[in-house]
């Protein structure tokens, strides 16, 4: 038996309000349209469900079966309303963002506090790896969005440019590999590296910095780890190249000391990448709006 919504329905406003004319005002319908669902219902399941008491409808005792099962129902639609609802205006869902190492401590907090102040309802996801683990994250749709090196190059994704930050070389505070405060960039040919490792934008922007200027970098160790690059450097393992925003701590407490370069500092470039606007969800649109503003 294929049971009609219309006469569910109408039943069931009757059933609640105990009145022909009250579901008639909640369904904005007449009253004969309400009466005449109920009956097509009761007919179709072969069953008495309400019946007139005084000014009043009742139900019978099928009917109060009926109803409970009926309630139920409607109970979960007007919910499943509310959601698409709260969906729809990005009050409510997931958002699955990727962000590379270096985008998780310079760029992420400031972003998802900003989001978070907005749609609190949004649970945010927050994956990390190198720059090319997300974006791949985001091709094999794990992912909708990735925040990481612009690169408007790769047409793999659409990206949008979101902002820069300076990278700076760094040292132990008190170095005996470089004890001076500036250095050209030709002298890093004899000074051994600590770095990022493959894959990771801030290792990309580095080599291909110096290799501009004809320095081969020697790089003695490479890793995944931040704390660890700036734990080595401080031990004066080597030297090391991070955005400036990761090593703040450590130069004001003095555990790390900047080396300026004669020449010039490299920058990365941050944006924001997705396969296509139109297949992401509401959380990830959300986010992009945010991003406009």
């Amino acid at each position: 038996m294929v049971l009609n919504v219309n006469q569910l329905r109408s039943f069931y406003s009757a059933a609640k309000s105990e009145s022909i004319t009250k579901a008639a005002e909640d369904l904005m319908v007449t009253p004969a349209a309400v009466t005449s669902q109920v009956k097509q219902l009761e007919e179709n399941l072969g069953l008495r469900l309400l019946f007139r008491s005084g000014n009043g409808m009742r139900l019978t005792e099928s009917g109060a079966t009926f109803f409970e099962n009926v309630r139920k129902i409607f109970e979960e639609l007007d919910d499943l309303e509310m959601l698409i609802a709260e969906i729809t205006k990005g009050k409510s869902g997931e958002l699955k963002i990727g962000c590379s190492e270096t985008a998780a401590v310079d760029v992420m907090p400031t972003l998802i506090t900003a989001f978070q102040s907005q749609y609190p309802g949004i649970k945010v996801i927050v994956d990390r790896g190198t720059t090319s683990e997300m974006v791949k994250s985001v091709l094999h749709h794990r992912n909708e969005l990735v925040v990481a090196r612009y690169r408007p190059d790769d047409k793999r994704l659409k990206m949008r440019l979101m902002g820069r930050k300076e990278i700076a070389l760094f040292a132990s505070h008190k170095s005996t590999r470089l004890p001076r405060g500036k250095i050209s960039i030709a002298e890093l040919n004899k000074v051994p590296l600590i770095a990022p490792i493959k894959g990771s934008a801030t290792r990309d922007i580095i080599v291909e910095h110096l290799e501009h200027f004809k320095v081969s970098p020697r790089m003695i160790i490479e890793t995944a780890s931040i704390a660890l690059i700036k734990k080595l450097v401080q031990q004066d393992e080597g030297v090391g190249f991070l955005c400036r925003d990761e090593i703040t701590e450590e130069l004001s407490k003095k555990r790390l000391r900047e080396i300026h370069l004669l020449e010039c500092s490299p920058c990365i470039e941050y944006g924001i990448g997705y396969l296509t606007r139109k297949n992401l969800s509401e959380a990830s649109l959300s986010f992009m709006k945010m991003i406009d503003k």
